[in-house]
C-alpha cells in the first residue's frame, strides 16, 4: 500500500494520534455486537500485555503502547451504546452527501477494490475478519492494517446507502469529462473528514457553533462545498455574529461561482469585523471572477467599492 495515502491520523505511527474509527482499531465489522467487541478486546489484550509470553520476539514497549493508547480507548468507547450509534451514524451522513453528487470514488487498498466491486454484508465481514487476523500480528503493520479496515467501513456504508459500484483509478478519474463535475476522491480522505468532524464535535470545552466552523474549514480545504454549506448553515443558526462564518460562507459561494451571494456574506463579515482577514485574503479572488461577468451582471457590486465603505 501507498504510505501517502495513509489518512491523517495513521501517519507513521497510529499510537501518535487520537483515531475515532475504533471498529477499525479493533479490527471488528461496524456491525459488531457488544458480545463480538468484548471478545475481540480480550483477544487483543492478551496479544499485547507485555507479560504475556508471544512464540516471535517482540518489542514489549510498543506493544503495551498499542494497548494503552489505542485499543484501551477504542474499547472504552465501542462498548458504550451511545458512542456506538453516533459512529455509524456519522459515516452514514457522509456516505449519504456523497451519493447526492457525481463523485469517482477510488480505493486504495486491494480489500477495498473487491468490496467495491462485489459489494455485500458476507464480502464486507469477511474482508474485516481477513485483515484483522493480521493487524496486530507485526506491530510494524498496525497502522497500514488498521487503515485498510478504516476504507472498508467506509466502503461498506457506501454499499448500506444503496451506493451501486463504478470503480475507476486515478488516470480514468482523470479523463472524465470536467463539466459533469465529477471528483475523484479517497476513500480514505472521506475518513479522514469523518474522523477530524468527530474530533471537534467531541471537545466538550469548543461550542458547539465552532465545532461546525472547524468541521466546514476542513470540508472547504478538501473542496467539499456543499457538505461545507451545510455546516456554516448551521453555525449561523446558533451564533449569527461569527464574523469568520459569514467570511466562510463567502469562499463557499465564491468556490460555486455565486458571486452575489458571495457578495452578500463578504459584506455580512466586514460589519461585523471590518478587518475580517478572510475577506481580505479572497477580494482578489472575487475581482478576478468579477472581471469575466458581463457588465450588465456587475451593476452595483464592484467588490473594492463596498469594502472601502464598509
Amino acid at each position: 500500500m501507498d504510505r501517502n495515502s495513509k489518512t491523517v491520523w495513521l501517519q507513521r505511527d497510529v499510537v501518535q494520534h487520537n483515531s475515532h474509527d475504533y471498529f477499525a482499531v479493533l479490527g471488528l465489522p461496524v456491525t459488531a455486537d457488544a458480545y463480538q467487541i468484548r471478545q475481540r478486546y480480550l483477544s487483543l489484550a492478551k496479544t499485547l500485555h507485555p507479560d504475556v509470553p508471544v512464540e516471535v520476539p517482540r518489542n514489549k514497549d510498543k506493544a503495551c503502547e498499542y494497548l494503552a493508547k489505542l485499543v484501551n480507548p477504542a474499547y472504552d468507547n465501542l462498548m458504550q451504546a451511545r458512542e456506538r450509534a453516533e459512529y455509524n451514524a456519522l459515516i452514514k451522513i457522509i456516505a449519504r452527501r456523497l451519493l447526492k453528487r457525481l463523485v469517482v470514488l477510488v480505493p486504495k487498498s486491494e480489500a477495498a477494490k473487491r468490496l467495491f466491486r462485489s459489494p455485500s454484508d458476507a464480502h464486507y465481514v469477511q474482508a474485516v475478519e481477513a485483515i484483522a487476523s493480521l493487524q496486530y500480528k507485526s506491530l510494524d503493520k498496525v497502522s497500514e492494517y488498521t487503515e485498510q479496515l478504516s476504507e472498508l467501513n467506509v466502503v461498506y456504508a457506501l454499499y448500506q446507502e444503496g451506493f451501486h459500484p463504478a470503480l475507476c483509478d486515478s488516470s480514468e478519474a482523470s479523463s472524465q469529462d470536467s463539466s459533469k463535475q465529477q471528483v475523484c476522491l479517497s476513500l480514505g480522505h472521506i475518513n479522514q473528514l469523518a474522523t477530524h468532524r468527530a474530533k471537534e464535535f467531541s471537545n466538550p470545552l469548543l461550542p458547539r457553533s465552532q465545532a461546525y466552523i472547524r468541521s466546514a474549514e476542513a470540508y472547504i480545504i478538501a473542496k467539499q462545498w456543499t457538505m461545507a454549506l451545510g455546516d456554516l448553515r448551521t453555525a449561523l443558526q446558533i451564533d449569527r455574529t461569527n464574523s469568520k462564518c459569514h467570511a466562510l460562507l463567502g469562499v463557499v459561494y465564491l468556490n460555486q461561482r455565486l458571486l452575489g451571494m458571495a457578495r452578500l456574506s463578504f459584506q455580512q463579515a466586514l460589519k461585523l469585523n471590518p478587518r475580517e482577514p478572510l475577506v481580505q485574503e479572497h477580494i482578489s479572488q472575487y475581482a478576478k471572477m468579477l472581471s469575466h461577468v458581463p457588465n450588465r451582471y456587475q451593476k452595483g457590486s464592484g467588490f473594492f467599492g463596498w469594502l472601502g465603505s464598509s
